[in-house]
């Protein structure tokens, strides 16, 4: 296992681990609410609702219109007899008051909404089902824990539920807040109005059923389609009810989907009084709300004016009625319209992909744009899955995948910047002296094999050695600077030929160059640029000799090349002190004895056998003979090109 290995391991298995512990925590919970909030916006916003349900709200209008006649907020309850009759006077299925009545008021007013209750048999009335904790100073909680009356339970407790629902020990609800005896003893149905916000204060959830004392009663949402005996199969994870299944979440919560406040039928109590008082009259034409529009409806009532406080924060607004909460939920059953919860195992197997295939990526791509363009892409996947899926009714949480991914993308890429950063000078001072550039962009772009290559292999190359004929008798009588300059001169020249060709320049030996092909980037026609290379250095000669002609050198410099190919040991070779990239063998030793007879054979450019098998097809040569070279017993046939 490589380094690099290693450090990939631990950089995902360590921002796993901080993953996990971040989501079990509930760190992520709040930006997800957040993520979850945007795809309710973007994608349930134009969702349309069943025409059945219409929302009455008492409004700043409402309050406005009405002070003369009720007086300040809470209403004398008389006005709420009034709005039952005129709703059942246009043939309402169901009215659900989202407004407590916890207390008696005065005699008259009681009553009144008695009378209009009982006449309607489809008014619906709210409880309030809770947790408290006793004060036991104050003991302003002795009650807490009472049992709730024998009568109320049997006419309104569910009594046909299997299963439980799951509660943590010490959640359990312990208090409750019902409405005036009159009303339980004719109410349609009583139902629990409260909900219990989220982290971050907005409301997104509820539990449909609630539990009191192995009691269970329905929310205010539910309560149109529910009854005493209404089959009901509570499972870990759904609650069944008719033929609706219900998803809840680990702690029995539910997922209230919500819609945009435009698409919910919405009046003001203000103009259905108005047209209650023109009806009164005998006034029927031009009334602002007919009552023939909440025929067979499912009709809520509740508050949005600022001195109700009932208003809360939900995903599409920052400040809404709070009985829209339960509109969303009887649309949610009609529509059959649940929203399924984030399922973990996703959610951790997301984080488990995340950290593992973005640390591959950055770590073992050789370019920098999979390096980046991938854990983009699984980004984009994954919140491209994750809205479709919302706009499926199910919730797949990001955040987790999402901070994992960049996580892990961060330490990997921080790890490179100090790592492969330094590997890469190190590789680029090693090779920069010897090749082109486009050479040496190729070596950088695969430096960890040529990393490897540095520290020694064998590879099959082609070799050229080049040496100026005549040298030694040239420095004898030409001062020591113009040799200097001559061979400057010179080597610029042929330096720049072998790199046009891609070759690697090894060295300059006195007045020799030695060069090869094939390594460090590997090439199949390695043979071939040695011999193009060579035949462009004889070339190259005549600029060399006018330059040094318009220098004032009297004479020309004539020059033998010799090639052979063959496999070498190639790599950093020296003292610990001083180290060159090069190559050893007896192709590297053919090859020098080779550029030594081409003087014996009066011809500039002689290439073993070897390298003629490389390139017959492709460059016309001839031979030239058998030889047998010095210090290698084995002969050896010998050609030039023609």
């Amino acid at each position: 296992m490589t380094h690099k290995t290693v450090i990939s391991l631990l950089v995902a298995l360590s921002v796993f681990v901080l993953s996990i512990t971040c989501y079990r925590l509930g760190f992520f919970e709040k930006p997800e609410f957040f993520v979850y909030d945007t795809q309710a916006k973007l994608l349930r916003s134009e969702k349309e609702t069943n025409t059945r349900i219409k929302v009455i709200l008492v409004d700043e209008a409402a309050l406005k219109s009405m002070a003369d006649i009720a007086g300040r907020w809470p209403w004398p309850r008389a006005i709420w007899s009034d709005l039952i009759d005129y709703l059942s006077l246009g043939g309402a299925r169901a009215v659900l008051f989202d407004v407590l009545f916890l207390e008696k008021q005065d005699k008259v007013n009681d009553k009144a909404l008695y009378s209009a209750t009982m006449a309607s048999q489809n008014a619906y009335h709210s409880m309030m089902i809770r947790r408290e904790e006793a004060d036991n100073e104050a003991n302003s909680y002795a009650e807490v824990g009472r049992p709730l009356p024998v009568e109320f339970v049997n006419r309104f407790a569910l009594k046909n539920v299997t299963g439980s629902l799951t509660k943590k020990p010490g959640t359990e609800n312990n208090d409750f807040a019902l409405p005036v005896a009159g009303l339980t003893q004719i109410s349609k149905g009583i139902a629990v109005v409260e909900f219990t916000p989220d982290s971050d204060s907005g409301y997104r959830r509820t539990k449909p059923l609630r539990e009191y004392q192995g009691k269970y009663f329905p929310v205010l949402g539910l309560a149109p389609f529910i009854d005493s005996m209404t089959p009901i199969n509570i499972q870990k994870h759904a609650i069944t009810i008719n033929d609706r299944v219900i998803p809840t979440d680990d702690n029995g919560n539910s997922i209230i989907n919500m819609y945009g406040l435009s698409k919910v039928d919405t009046y003001s109590l203000s103009g259905v009084f108005a047209s209650l008082q023109k009806i009164r009259k005998g006034d029927v034409e031009d009334i602002l709300v007919n009552p023939d529009v909440f025929r067979d409806s499912i009709v809520f009532i509740g508050t949005s004016a600022i001195g109700t406080s009932d208003l809360k924060a939900i995903p599409m607004f920052a400040s809404a009625p709070g009985v829209m909460l339960h509109a969303f939920m009887a649309n949610n059953y009609l529509q059959n319209d649940f929203m399924s919860p984030p399922d973990k195992r996703l959610t951790y197997l997301s984080m488990l992909i995340g950290v593992f295939l973005t640390s591959w990526a950055v770590m073992f791509s050789k370019r920098l744009s999979i390096r980046v363009l991938l854990p983009l892409s699984m980004l984009a996947i994954y919140i491209g899955y994750a809205l479709i899926s919302f706009k499926l009714n199910m919730q797949v949480e990001m955040v987790p995948f999402i901070f994992t991914t960049f996580s892990t993308g961060f330490l990997s890429f921080g790890y490179l910047t100090f790592t492969e950063g330094a590997e890469k000078r190190m590789v680029s001072h090693l090779f920069s002296q010897y090749v082109s550039q486009d050479v040496l962009d190729e070596v950088l772009n695969n430096y960890e094999e040529y990393l490897k290559t540095s520290t020694g292999q064998k590879v099959e190359i082609t070799v050229l050695f080049s040496d100026i004929r005549g040298f030694t008798t040239m420095s004898e009588n030409e001062q020591p600077e113009k040799i200097v300059e001559m061979l400057n001169v010179h080597f610029t020249v042929m330096a720049d030929i072998i790199l046009k060709h891609n070759g690697t320049i090894d060295k300059y030996i006195g007045d020799a160059i030695m060069a090869f092909w094939g390594a460090p980037v590997k090439t199949e026609e390695h043979a071939e640029r040695a011999v193009l290379a060579g035949q462009e250095m004889l070339e190259g000669l005549k600029e060399v000799n006018r330059i040094l002609k318009e220098r004032g050198f009297e004479h020309e410099i004539k020059i033998g090349i010799g090639i052979n190919t063959g496999v070498v040991t190639i790599g950093n070779i020296g003292s610990e002190k001083k180290k060159n990239y090069t190559v050893v063998g007896d192709a590297v030793n053919l090859s020098s004895r080779i550029e030594s007879i081409t003087k014996e054979y009066g011809t500039p450019l002689l290439f073993s056998a070897y390298t003629y098998e490389k390139i017959k097809n492709k460059i016309k040569c001839k031979s030239i003979g058998n030889v047998k070279v010095k210090g290698r017993e084995q002969s050896v046939d010998i050609y030039t090109v023609e």
